[in-house]
């Protein structure tokens, strides 16, 4: 009982000072913002969680309050300033750290994302850049192709059996098909209704869990140790992640334990386990957390976007008449599945990605970055080093001098910019920039191409009547975006290959 009545005021006057500190002596305390939020994290606690995702939106508010720069959290600065987003998203030779509030976000501690230390995650990326450049996913596109054919194949069900389809149903199928045939040599067979839809269930779990992590590090090794029908019970959406994470368990397992060691390039299982790499980077808890990262960072964000593009090609029927006309004069036949290559360089194909790429924004929150070993200069602000810092690419792709009525679904946009030497690319930052870009870029834009090509050229839909402009509106930030209406974008197939 003593111990308690000093423990407790021992707590209360740390935690007193801990503001004071943050208020008046903290490297940050000069910067703009509110002063709760300088204080204590229970400000951010109120609007990530309490309101359920809403900070983003209260970050929004800050800036037009205190400027383009504004101290977030104690430790935290979030600056509403594109000019400035290669500085703190920058590319190599500068040294970029994580910071590991985020990067322990998923849980995942083993994956490249989860790395804070900048040499770490170079070393890890560098494991897999070949598995994911351009040429190797070039070479893969009769995969790709194979999920699109079992993508249609489930809109002609829904046609011949005469159902709405859920075309954000099954561009999570698709995107999780495709990514777990290619990395670990096994689709999840959702598109074939053997996975259902368990794999985005959980990886959509796995996101709405990490705004959490970030106030209280629980790591899955901790979960796993719980029984499964307990887990079940309990929290039936842990147990979905959890019989996923089994899943990728077996399957790295039997590359740890083959005989015959397999090729680097033929899955991401194989390249994880080359003799070359020290041996804690070949352990099975390393292959785990780095191929679920895989399937999550490759599911939920490609099949937000496509399912966004599709929404607004159908909400726009003179662009995508215009689109139609463009894809069919490189795919005369429906069945016929031009080069990857061509697909890129249609002009208006191009940028209708590009803009459906810039309304589905990739990652709604925010990811720091710290430079470890220099000082920031932001006009007449000096950050000091070792700072968390932010562009969140929702204030990138709604910024109205870059992209005028950023919320208009406007391909002309980008074919314009292109016609005036203006580099407009460059300002599409989805999968962020630097040395921590997404490093599935080259797959997701494949897919993107392939399956957004097929589906206007090959599928006559409409909208049903229920799905609005809310499908694709974002109101949450749960990592990734959740939508005002989350029925899902469904549709009415009238036909299928006869176009």
């Amino acid at each position: 009982m003593l111990a308690f009545y000093i423990l407790v005021p021992t707590l209360i006057l740390y935690g007193l000072l801990k503001v004071f500190y943050n208020l008046f002596f903290h490297p940050l305390a000069k910067f703009p913002g509110p002063k709760l939020a300088a204080a204590t994290h229970l400000y951010e606690f109120y609007w990530s969680i309490v309101r359920d995702g809403e900070f983003i939106w209260q970050i929004e508010r800050l800036h037009e309050q205190y400027g383009p720069i504004v101290r977030i959290t104690p430790r935290e600065l979030h600056i509403n300033d594109p000019s400035f987003y290669n500085e703190i998203y920058a590319g190599n030779p500068k040294r970029v750290d994580g910071d590991y509030r985020f990067t322990r976000s998923t849980g995942l501690t083993n994956s490249m994302f989860s790395s804070v230390d900048h040499d770490l995650h170079q070393s890890r990326r560098n494991t897999l850049t070949k598995f994911f450049s351009r040429r190797s996913i070039a070479n893969i596109q009769p995969i790709i192709q194979d999920k699109v054919e079992r993508f249609i194949e489930r809109l002609r069900d829904a046609s011949r059996d005469g159902y709405p389809a859920d075309l954000s149903k099954l561009s999570a199928a698709f995107a999780a098909d495709t990514v777990s045939h290619y990395a670990y040599g096994v689709s999840m067979g959702c598109l074939d209704g053997e996975a259902q839809n368990i794999i985005s269930d959980a990886t959509s779990a796995i996101f709405t869990y990490s705004q959490w992590l970030r106030f209280m590090p629980i790591r899955f090794t901790h979960a796993k140790r719980l029984h499964p029908g307990l887990v079940r019970r309990i929290w039936p959406t842990g147990a979905m992640i959890l019989e996923t994470h089994r899943t990728i368990r077996s399957l790295a397992l039997e590359v740890l334990n083959a005989k015959e060691p397999k090729a680097p390039h033929e899955n991401i299982f194989a390249a994880l386990v080359d003799p070359t790499l020290p041996a804690e980077e070949r352990s099975l808890g390393r292959l785990e957390d780095e191929g679920f990262a895989v399937l999550g960072a490759g599911t939920e964000t490609t099949a937000y976007s496509a399912s966004v593009t599709m929404f607004y090609l159908l909400d726009n029927p003179h662009i995508f008449s215009k689109l139609y006309d463009e894809i069919k004069a490189v795919m005369p036949g429906p069945a016929e599945c031009p080069p990857l290559s061509v697909l890129e360089n249609l002009p208006l194909l191009r940028a209708v990605v590009n803009e459906g790429f810039r309304l589905s924004f990739g990652s709604m929150s925010r990811n720091p970055r710290i430079a470890p070993d220099r000082i920031l200069q932001y006009k007449d602000w000096a950050i000091p080093a070792g700072t968390p810092c932010s562009t969140s690419t929702y204030f990138v792709h709604t910024n109205p001098e870059i992209f005028p009525n950023p919320w208009v679904f406007d391909p002309w946009r980008w074919i314009g910019a292109q016609e005036e030497g203006e580099h407009l690319e460059s300002r599409l930052v989805n999968f962020a920039k630097g040395t921590r870009a997404c490093i599935g870029l080259n797959l997701a834009s494949a897919e993107m191409y392939m399956l957004t090509a097929s589906l206007v050229r090959r599928v006559k839909m409409k909208l049903c009547e229920d799905t609005t402009i809310d499908c694709v509106t974002p109101a949450r930030d749960h990592t990734i975006v959740v939508p005002k209406d989350t029925s899902g974008i469904k549709v009415t197939v009238l036909d299928v290959d006869t176009m």
